[in-house]
């Protein structure tokens, strides 16, 4: 049986893991992530064909456990790391094994077909042809494009998602009003702040703190009461309460 350790913080960790197993992989999980460095989780018994990372609300939680795995990494384990708040380059500095890692984006639930993937400057060109073979197994087309974090999907929808949130802090609509508006006139599939409710707003801030220090801090500037939500952890569906009230919280 193949090995894969999924460590995330979020619901895209949740969808990985979930996929990776109806793919016939072996899974092991870490969701709840330890903030202190000096107090990581034991590694699992297993050895990983391929680590999946995807840490997204703090950058140096992220770090962190970069370094931890890196320590866990053989010559041939492949390390794929989310690059919503931080590039490729990075994430394979941190983790020590900057050739065997290959970022990766994508929004839960993680249905589409697509993922998009980065090479960083010391990424091989086996690694980034693994990681397309890994992919392919869950049914998902990797597309390289430019190493920078926040990607293109992510970024675009963290933008949405934070200007709605200036919307409602400025009270120029109701929540409701402002994704009715935006499905109805732009076909959505979501309107932004539901759709920043199923993500995770402590997700939408990791990657909109990550933007401030990758490109421009004005533009990407979170949303006072975004910060606040998160702050009072009001993430969305996971916690029961973001933008909206959920009966119950999603696992």
């Amino acid at each position: 049986m193949e090995h894969v350790w999924v460590y995330g913080d979020g619901p895209l960790a949740v969808a990985v893991a979930e996929q990776a197993r109806q793919a016939g992989f072996e899974v092991d999980v870490c969701y709840e992530m330890p903030f202190s460095r000096d107090d990581m989780p034991p590694y699992p018994a297993t050895k990983p064909l391929v680590i999946v990372e995807a840490v997204i609300a703090d950058r140096a939680r992220k770090a962190d456990v970069l370094r931890h795995l890196g320590r866990a990494m053989t010559g041939e384990t492949l390390l794929l790391s989310a690059t919503l708040n931080a590039s490729a380059t990075e994430a394979g500095m941190w983790s020590g094994r900057p050739e065997r890692t290959v970022g990766w984006a994508a929004l839960p639930p993680l249905a589409s077909g697509v993922v998009e993937g980065y090479a960083g400057r010391r990424t091989t060109h086996a690694a980034c042809e693994a990681a397309h073979a890994w992919w392919a197994r869950l049914g998902k087309t990797m597309v390289l494009v430019g190493d920078t974090a926040g990607g293109v999907l992510p970024r675009t929808v963290a933008a949405l998602v934070n200007e709605a949130a200036f919307a409602v802090q400025e009270q120029v609509a109701t929540p409701e009003d402002i994704d009715r508006a935006m499905q109805l006139g732009t076909n959505y599939p979501h309107g932004p702040l539901a759709w920043g409710d199923q993500i995770g707003l402590d997700q939408v801030l990791g990657i909109l703190e990550a933007l401030c220090i990758h490109h421009d801090p004005a533009r990407y500037r979170p949303a006072a009461l975004l910060r606040q939500m998160v702050q009072a952890g009001e993430w969305g569906r996971r916690t029961g309460r973001g933008f909206y009230t959920y009966a119950e919280a999603d696992a």
